[in-house]
């Protein structure tokens, strides 16, 4: 949901997607009724306006969470190329062309360090599992 129809429910400050996005997950901005909620004829850039001053979003975290809402779309394969890179399936900065996206490499190899961390946890914590439950046959 876009970030002013949450605010019919739910106070922006309450909101989780600043939380997520610091932690690194992939999320993106959307408007679901443009026609209703929003006062301009750009309801999409109205959403990441209010995100932006909200959220004390910064012009690299927009450009990002621009990027995410590419990765996550139906766009056909030539198209994610054509706005991410040659190469946008690649984690951290193989995937990604600063000058297509204007998301620097430091921020995508932050964020490719981070899942790799996360993915190793989980491993490591299936495999403590796995061996807890050899124990117990």
């Amino acid at each position: 949901p876009g970030v002013k129809d949450n605010s019919l429910f739910l106070d922006y400050h309450k909101n989780p997607f600043p939380t997520f996005f610091s932690r690194g997950m992939n999320v993106s901005l959307s408007t679901d009724d443009p026609l209703q909620i929003h006062l301009t004829k750009e309801p999409l850039v109205e959403e990441y306006s209010i995100a932006a001053q909200v959220w004390k979003l910064t012009a690299c975290d927009l450009c990002e969470i621009a990027r995410n809402s590419v990765l996550q779309s139906g766009y056909p394969h030539d198209s994610k190329q054509h706005w991410v890179s040659d190469t946008y399936w690649k984690l951290g900065p193989e995937g990604n062309d600063i000058k297509k996206t204007n998301v620097p490499g430091v921020r995508m190899q932050f964020r490719k360090d981070i899942l790799n961390g996360e993915l190793k946890l989980i491993e490591e914590g299936a495999m403590k599992w796995q061996n807890r439950q050899g124990r117990r046959r």
